[in-house]
This record gives structure tokens, sequence and C-alpha cells, in this order.
């Protein structure tokens, strides 16, 4: 009497083994890469985040906080007023960026701060115009060309108002922004189809 067996050896098991980890080498890296809308939206979310968490320093450190924004190196970094009597004041040196430790995942010529996502800079790419009737000639339309928080975390000078852009270097189409209003709020935009998306 024949006995049969239904199985497999072990060098079939081998072979396929080889064969899914050849496919998973080539289509992995394709699946993980992120596409560059995906890539400046991180980043706008990333930037806002960060906002918020600087004016609740500023609220639970109660002192001013300033956000400056470099759009040559694509860096962004924060100042507090250290200053004895809290005057408000900043000598906006690289010391008072270290003695702050608000910032400080990245660093540019050496002052802690945050660097955009790699391919993201300031800009607003191919949008004509911005989000909330903003215009879209600056890549960060702010008075004074920064954020800062007083004490009880509202934006100064009180009421004012703005939006930083950021697009995708490769990519002008792949824009984000980030809207900042007088009463302190921010949130993110998406540029799709020549229109702003919340």
């Amino acid at each position: 009497m024949l006995r049969t067996t239904r199985g497999f050896t072990l060098v079939e098991m081998i072979v396929v083994m080889l064969m899914l980890a050849v496919v998973a080498s080539i289509a992995l890296p394709r699946a993980v890469k992120s596409s560059p809308e995906l890539q400046v939206d991180l980043a706008a979310r990333a930037l806002a985040r960060d906002l918020e968490q600087l004016r609740m320093r500023a609220i639970a450190a109660k002192r001013s906080v300033r956000v400056i924004f470099d759009e040559s190196q694509n860096f962004y970094t924060a100042f507090m007023d250290l200053t004895p009597m809290r005057s408000g004041s900043f000598s906006l040196t690289n010391d008072e960026v270290r003695e702050s430790g608000l910032l400080t995942r990245g660093s540019s010529g050496g002052v802690p701060g945050v660097r955009l996502r790699k391919n993201v800079e300031y800009g607003s790419g191919s949008a004509s115009a911005g989000p909330q009737s903003f215009a879209a000639d600056e890549p960060v339309d702010l008075e004074n060309d920064w954020v800062e928080f007083d004490a009880r975390g509202m934006v100064t000078p009180a009421g004012s108002s703005g939006v930083i852009y950021l697009v995708h270097s490769d990519e002008p189409a792949a824009v984000a922004a980030v809207t900042i209003s007088g009463a302190s709020a921010f949130n993110t935009w998406r540029y799709r189809g020549g229109r702003w998306i919340k």
C-alpha cells in the first residue's frame, strides 16, 4: 500500500521565503515613500503643533516668547524673555535660545530650533492666493516676520494675524499653510486643485 503525503519540503519553503523577501525589498521602499502633498501637510501640522506648545510655554512661564522664521535655512527657532523683570525684551542671541530650551529638535549654525522636513521649504508654490483672503506674496506673511506671544499666550501686537506657507521643493502644487489669528488660534490648510481645504 502506497502512502501519499501532502505538504511542502524545506527547500520549497526556503524558495518561497526568498521570493517574498525579494518582492518586499522592491515594493516596501516605494510604499513607504510619502507623496509631496503628505510631506508638506505633515510639516504644516508640526509647525502648528510647535506654535501651540510655545504659546502654552509662554503662559506657563508667564514670559513672552518670540518665534523667528529663517527662510534661507528652512528653519525656525524660539526665544523667551529671560529678563528678571519680565520686560518683554529679547536679546535674540544664541545664548538666549539655548537658555530658553524651547525648540531643541535640531539646529542651524549651532542655534537650537527646528529644520523643516526634507524637501519642504517656505513658499507659496503655485498658490496665487492664500486661505482666508491672505495674500500669497510672501512665504512668511506676519507682522515683523515673526510670531510673538505675551505672558498670557496672546499674539502681539494684539489682534495681529498672518500666514506661513510651506511648499515641496520638487512639486510647486504641493502647498500647505498655517494661519495665525489675532485670538492666538492656529489652523492648517492644504492647497488642492486650486483651492484651500482646512
